[in-house]
């Protein structure tokens, strides 16, 4: 078992406030808030399942000192009427010996508007062409004048002051990102030439001073004052680099700060922003592939807290991509003294309980998937944690009645489903066709690689957890009728099967170089078994039986990954999709990446709005949206569509007076992904 005693370790965060371990929660917007900034249900129970997981400390995301663009979903203290809310948050949140600190933001010149629908805000004017990043990413923002920074600085103090009546431990002033205090610190911003210009370092934390000294003056030197700021800037011109991090740290310690929070921020045409570990999705910008060294080693915003760290003599906070190896790490080899866990937390609140009770292998690991930022301002979620802001709605208590629960089909959503269900109590038969646990999820892995998005964790945990729990008998390489079921007699029937990929109707499918999804796996299968899911991926850039041109039927989230995994292994790729829309079912972050990345390579073509004619030894013939007929000519032809239904067991076993639940992409495309198939899994779970 590791140990992880620098994790786990105490720290004396001020003299008078102490945090029972180095595990903090990030602060990350959640989205989950009331109307007007209220306080909900939904983020008291998001935050006490962190807390009660063990965390140390908890910095509350994104609290507005003043209104924010219209549409934004963020908690403030801004006006009176709000320290009511939070002091109900922050209550619940101590009862787990948990410090607590309010992250005060606003979005500044990030934001599409200002509160009005205006321009957006910040240190400088920026035209639309001289911004780092392009619309719809970034918008032509004003600049602040004297009246309104001091009005900003005034508004954040009494914020601060809401804060300390609502209960909290200290506040964080968030001068990190591309938000409105970081566009003084950088020069990517500050065009300014007043005292609050980019002149001088002075200057450019002036504003940052001001807010930290106004606090402490209002409500007590010893009143904690922590700060988040950026360590590094990338692919922008005037970028903050680490020496001028160091000396900007320097002033916000002289300002009476009691941390250094070290993020990270990246502009550019497809903008990283503040998330550390999307940028080498399908490959890394050329500027950025300097930088994958320390991605993969200690995450790309830890350097800046390491290079900070000799230079103050307060806790220095990392963060980015952290697991509890890195974190321990960085600890014993001095670079940081607190690690901050943002969607680690996400995925499994209880990770610093599991740590330190010896269980990391129960720990759920996040998959870098993006699922929470898809749509970017939406309520998160969670792949891997369908409770994510539903915790009272998906909690697991014990059943009224203990069942007999037969759970079909042991991918993803079936294995959730068993797991969820044997831990209320359920006897639960698992089956499944196949000589091993998993499903697709296998021949998913091997696709998509371990370097950014990665399910072998995943895949992983479901496994070891219906191995080992109590209450469920696997049954592998056994197929399912209607009458083996009945003879199982189950007090109820999950049907997690997985989808139809049915092939389409025209002349030529069933030529012997076509191939769907369903022969792909079985083609997979073997060497799967054989090399897992990593040295496959690596193997098969060396020899890969499908020619060097390759079409592609279907350009949703099938065909699109699966053209980016071709085109890495040199292929020649044509995608073919009759719509209009490419890369559905993709999050956001990755597919405006993978389709960028797609369109300018040499080897790829992309074609929107065609019909399937035939298929024959020249290739496969289409009409364009243009209504021109034309060939593409291929070695192999891959048959990626999405899911249709497939429910003829469940309608037949429902025939029969049975008990029936579907779940997973056996209902079809819009049910086909892992998120789906995780939360429909916890959500039959809990209602058996």
């Amino acid at each position: 078992m590791a140990d992880y005693t620098h994790l786990l370790s105490p720290l004396a965060l001020t003299p008078t406030l102490s945090l029972k371990n180095r595990i903090m929660k990030s602060p990350q917007s959640t989205m989950y808030w009331g109307e007007e900034y209220a306080m909900s249900d939904r983020v008291v129970d998001f935050y006490d399942s962190i807390a009660q997981g063990g965390a140390g400390m908890i910095v509350i995301a994104g609290i507005l000192w003043y209104p924010a663009h219209p549409g934004g979903v963020y908690g403030a203290l801004f006006d009176d009427r709000y320290i009511a809310g939070m002091r109900r948050l922050v209550e619940a949140l101590h009862r787990h010996d948990c410090v607590v600190f309010c992250q005060f933001h606003h979005t500044g010149p990030s934001a599409p508007s200002d509160e009005h629908g205006g321009p957006p805000f910040g240190a400088a004017a920026l035209e639309q062409a001289a911004l780092p990043s392009p619309a719809p990413y970034l918008h032509a923002s004003r600049g602040v004048t004297r009246d309104e920074i001091a009005m900003h600085r005034e508004r954040y103090i009494a914020a601060a002051v809401r804060a300390y009546q609502a209960g909290f431990d200290g506040v964080e002033v968030h001068g990190a990102h591309g938000y409105f205090l970081q566009s003084f610190l950088s020069r990517v911003w500050n065009r300014r030439e007043d005292e609050y210009g980019c002149q001088s370092i002075e200057n450019r934390t002036r504003l940052m001073v001001e807010i930290i000294r106004g606090i402490k003056a209002r409500l007590g030197e010893d009143f904690p004052v922590g700060v988040r700021i950026n360590g590094e800037e990338f692919m922008a011109q005037g970028a903050m680099t680490l020496e001028e991090s160091i000396q900007i740290a320097q002033a916000l310690e002289r300002a009476g700060a009691c941390y250094i929070s070290v993020s990270g921020y990246g502009f550019g045409p497809l903008p990283m922003t503040y998330v550390p570990d999307y940028f080498p999705y399908p490959e890394p910008e050329p500027a950025m592939r300097p930088y994958m060294a320390r991605y993969r080693h200690d995450g790309l915003y830890a350097v800046g807290a390491a290079a900070i760290k000799p230079h103050v003599g307060i806790p220095v906070v990392a963060v980015g991509r952290m697991d509890e190896q890195r974190g321990e790490r960085l600890l014993q080899e001095g670079k940081a003294d607190i690690i901050a866990y943002g969607r680690m937390l996400w995925a499994d609140p209880a990770f610093p309980n599991k740590l330190r009770e010896g269980r990391s292998l129960d720990i759920v690991r996040c998959n870098r998937c993006a699922t929470c930022e898809d749509p970017p301002r939406a309520a998160r979620r969670c792949r891997v944690n369908p409770a994510l802001g539903r915790e009272h709605a998906l909690a697991i208590h014990p059943a009224v009645q203990a069942r007999h629960i037969l759970v079909i089909g042991a991918g993803p959503a079936g294995m959730e489903a068993a797991r969820v269900a044997a831990l209320r109590g359920h006897q639960v038969t698992l089956c499944d066709a196949a000589p091993r646990l998993g499903g697709r999820l296998w021949l998913a892995a091997m696709i998509k690689g371990a370097e950014v998005e990665d399910v072998q964790p995943l895949l992983h945990y479901l496994t070891r957890q219906v191995q080992r729990g109590a209450g469920i008998e696997i049954r592998l390489n056994q197929s399912m009728s209607v009458e083996a079921v009945a003879a199982l007699k189950p007090d109820a029937v999950v049907v997690a099967t997985g989808g139809n990929y049915a092939l389409p109707d025209i002349p030529g499918i069933q030529r012997w170089n076509v191939r769907g999804v369903k022969s792909l796996a079985r083609l997979a299968a073997w060497p799967l078994r054989v090399f897992g899911p990593d040295l496959l991926n690596r193997l098969s850039r060396i020899a890969l039986p499908l020619g060097s041109r390759v079409v592609i039927l279907g350009g949703q989230i099938e065909g699109i990954q699966g053209a980016v995994f071709l085109a890495k292994r040199d292929k020649r790729v044509t995608v073919l999709e009759p719509s209009a829309q490419l890369g559905e079912g993709i999050p956001p972050r990755y597919r405006e990446r993978a389709l960028a990345w797609l369109r300018q390579h040499p080897r790829v073509t992309l074609h929107t709005g065609v019909r399937w004619q035939r298929i024959d030894r020249e290739g496969v013939h289409i009409v364009t949206e243009a209504g021109v007929a034309r060939c593409e000519p291929c070695h192999s032809v891959l048959v990626l569509t999405r899911q249709s239904p497939a429910t003829e067991l469940a309608d037949a076993l429902r025939a029969r007076g049975i008990e029936v639940h579907t779940i997973g992409s056996i209902n079809g495309a819009r049910h086909s992904l892992i998120v789906d198939a995780l939360a429909q899994g916890r959500e039959v779970g809990v209602l058996l």
